[in-house]
């Protein structure tokens, strides 16, 4: 047992951006926390969190480079310290890239443009982290670290429109060809996986959401599965 991550899953209310930072110092998948911290996840969060638990997670090592992404404006719960220097002020690093396999030519002109931007404040992103690190000054660091908050607001805001899109899409092809045995075959497919990717999961919770709207049941074996990795049928 982990006793922070015990204390916030035992308590009344759940405040979001306190499990995440929990989760953020404690998981060394990377993938989850981009993908958590995107969608806002809530259910997901609480079930690793729970993994975590059970497995009596123990803090990363202080010294180990780390990359984190930050996904709001709230300096104690949306940067997570990776490493310790002499003058024992945390070193953050961001990543400078979407660990997703989105391909710009999958997207629509509006939207490409939105893509674009992103790579753009990648860019920008990169330059502000490189300048925060060279600063001398706690006022310099603190100015540059407010604009890289502000580029990570841009960042999310742009992926968060790509993905409601790419959703619409998948969703869409779903419901316009619906056929329950398919659905329930792919959801059976990628259940026996030994993991899944955000997309995966994503995909999965479309075609589940389906069998929901046409009043397909699913099994109390099947719905435990979904529940393993955070879907909530």
């Amino acid at each position: 047992m982990n006793p922070e991550i015990h204390t916030y899953l035992q308590s009344d209310s759940h405040d979001f951006d306190e499990g995440f930072a929990l989760f953020c110092r404690y998981s060394r998948n990377e993938s989850l926390m981009s993908w958590i911290g995107r969608k806002k996840d809530m259910a997901r969060l609480l079930y690793e969190l729970k993994k975590l638990d059970r497995m009596n997670a123990t803090r990363t090592n202080p010294f180990e480079k780390r990359h984190v992404v930050v996904y709001n404006r709230k300096p104690a719960t949306a940067v997570a310290p990776v490493q310790q220097t002499g003058d024992s002020r945390p070193q953050v690093s961001f990543k400078t890239y979407d660990e997703r396999r989105t391909r710009r030519a999958d997207l629509p002109e509006n939207l490409q443009a939105v893509y674009d931007a992103i790579a753009d404040d990648y860019k920008i992103r990169r330059s502000h982290h490189e300048k925060m690190k060279a600063a001398r000054t706690d006022k310099d660091r603190a100015e540059f670290r407010a604009l890289l908050l502000a580029d990570e607001d841009r960042i999310s805001s742009g992926w968060e429109k790509i993905d409601k899109y790419l959703q619409s899409q998948e969703t869409s092809k779903i419901e316009d060809s619906f056929k329950e045995s398919t659905c329930r075959s792919y959801i059976s497919k990628m259940l026996r996986k030994k993991e899944l990717s955000s997309d995966q999961v994503e995909k999965i919770r479309i075609r589940v959401d389906a069998l929901k709207k046409h009043g397909c049941t699913l099994s109390d074996e099947a719905v435990k599965k979904l529940q393993s990795v955070g879907i909530i049928y």
